[in-house]
């Protein structure tokens, strides 16, 4: 039985608003922690952490889908593999 699990990472950001101000770029973050979060979520309950190969396989479609270009699709998975691998890697489940 997996239990439910939240991991909170802080990131701090310096940008420049694009024009038509600073709302297109706080909605891109936001889609692109939401995006994160999907790609943690369909690996969280496997064995093993899928290589940057196969998580390309199973959700650069998907993202590509959802509007995003093909780096940030590629930084998305990467993040989220990166995550997950040092949550389990590290024992902080233990600490639930």
């Amino acid at each position: 039985m997996s239990l439910p699990v939240r991991v909170r990472a802080t990131v701090g950001v310096e940008a420049v608003a694009p024009e038509g101000g600073e709302e297109p770029l706080l909605e891109f973050l936001k889609a692109y922690k939401n995006a994160v979060q999907y790609v943690v979520d369909g690996i969280w309950g496997l064995d093993k952490v899928p290589s940057r190969r196969k998580l390309h396989e199973i959700f650069y479609d998907r993202l590509a889908g959802l509007g995003f270009r093909a780096h940030h699709a590629s930084e998305i998975y990467k993040r989220a593999r990166e995550v997950v691998k040092a949550v389990k890697e590290n024992g902080a489940l233990s600490q639930y």
